[in-house]
């Protein structure tokens, strides 16, 4: 009868709309405005990170930094779109983005790097998602972790890169 009813209770949470916060530090062999620079450049995003298929950014700001970027995300049926919205911390080198109030995806996060020396940086990164849809990449490969992932293929990138 336990079986049963933690077999049902998985079955149950793999059927659920995927919902997820989670949060990572690790350290990068840049120096932090590098990679803050290179982590602002929203249009390059799915060159770093595989899930995603394209982004479109949509409307710049005074700058000249994405501030509303269109994303395609890649499912194992099918894709995703949403819109992110960005703000920009200079000073603090803070990146944050969120969906729009009126999106079906919530998906909010931000990432900020910390000195450690001229060639090396603490990035710390935090992302909150609900998505409307069973997403079983979620559930299996990210383990329901997706900053781990995102900041493990971040770092590839800029190893990569140096």
């Amino acid at each position: 009868m336990a079986t049963a009813l933690a077999l049902a209770s998985r079955i149950a949470s793999l059927a659920a709309p995927a919902r997820s916060a989670s949060e990572v530090t690790t350290t990068l062999p840049l120096g932090a405005s590098a990679a803050y620079e290179v982590f602002c450049d929203a249009a390059e995003i799915p060159r770093w990170l595989p899930i995603l298929q394209s982004a479109r950014v949509l409307m710049r700001d005074d700058a000249g930094r994405a501030a509303r970027v269109a994303f395609m995300r890649r499912l194992e049926r099918g894709s995703l779109g949403y819109t992110l919205t960005y703000r920009y911390d200079q000073e603090r080198l803070t990146v944050g983005w969120s969906t729009l109030p009126s999106s079906n995806v919530r998906l909010t996060g931000e990432a900020q790097f910390v000195p450690l020396s001229p060639r090396a940086c603490m990035m710390l990164y935090r992302i909150d998602l609900d998505l409307p849809i069973v997403d079983e990449l979620l559930h299996g490969e990210l383990d329901r972790h997706p900053a781990s992932f995102a900041v493990a293929e971040f770092r590839e990138h800029v190893r990569r890169l140096c």
